[in-house]
């Protein structure tokens, strides 16, 4: 069955798939909603310590995301795919490399590799139905409606912005995102994992 976005009360004020940066080193930011899901962790052999609780949470920021992976309550990992535009240096974060795999490496609570790709398509004809489309696959790719969070913004028919966990395993935590921007005609799916070395 599927879950309608929650209709939010807020205007829809991202500017457009171009405005996107990517980052890894962003801070918090606070939310219009979240999910918070529990990760299971390994099997733990009897008198060995047990590895701290893990949490992902999947946050949406406007037509935009953040993805954190929490450790006994702290913050080890955050994903920033938002308009952020320019730090108070006056850098910006990087431009996904749209279309190609951003790969990184690093310690996340255990995990050392992320992966990243992200894909913009020019929506011909009625958005609304495109819209409507992504919601359907976005649902029908959350392991539970647990694992799924989806929001529709007002005054825009077919601004929403969705997020699934896709996969959830020790070894391996995996999520998408969706983000539609009917005044562009444009619809940006993001796809991200993090996986911990053999």
């Amino acid at each position: 069955m599927l879950t309608l976005p929650r209709p939010l009360d807020v205007p829809f004020t991202d500017t457009s798939a171009e405005a996107l940066r990517f980052s890894l080193d962003h801070d918090r930011i606070a939310p219009l909603a979240a999910r918070t899901i529990d990760v299971p962790t390994e099997a733990v052999p009897i008198g060995t310590e047990a590895a701290p609780p893990l949490t992902l949470t999947l946050t949406i920021i406007g037509s935009s995301h953040q993805a954190i992976l929490g450790e006994s309550a702290a913050d080890a990992f955050i994903e920033t795919f938002a308009c952020l535009g320019e730090d108070a240096d006056g850098s910006s974060p990087a431009r996904p490399n749209w279309d190609r795999e951003d790969v990184r490496h690093g310690r996340w609570a255990g995990f050392t590799e992320h992966r990243f790709t992200a894909t913009r398509t020019r929506t011909d004809g009625d958005f609304p139905t495109a819209a409507a489309e992504v919601l359907a696959a976005s649902a029908g790719r959350a392991l539970t409606a647990e694992t799924h969070l989806s929001v529709a913004f007002p005054g825009q028919p077919g601004a929403l912005t969705a997020l699934t966990l896709t996969c959830a395993r020790p070894e391996r935590i995996a999520w998408q995102s969706w983000h539609c921007y009917p005044q562009h005609q444009e619809i940006v799916h993001s796809s991200s994992e993090l996986r911990r070395s053999k």
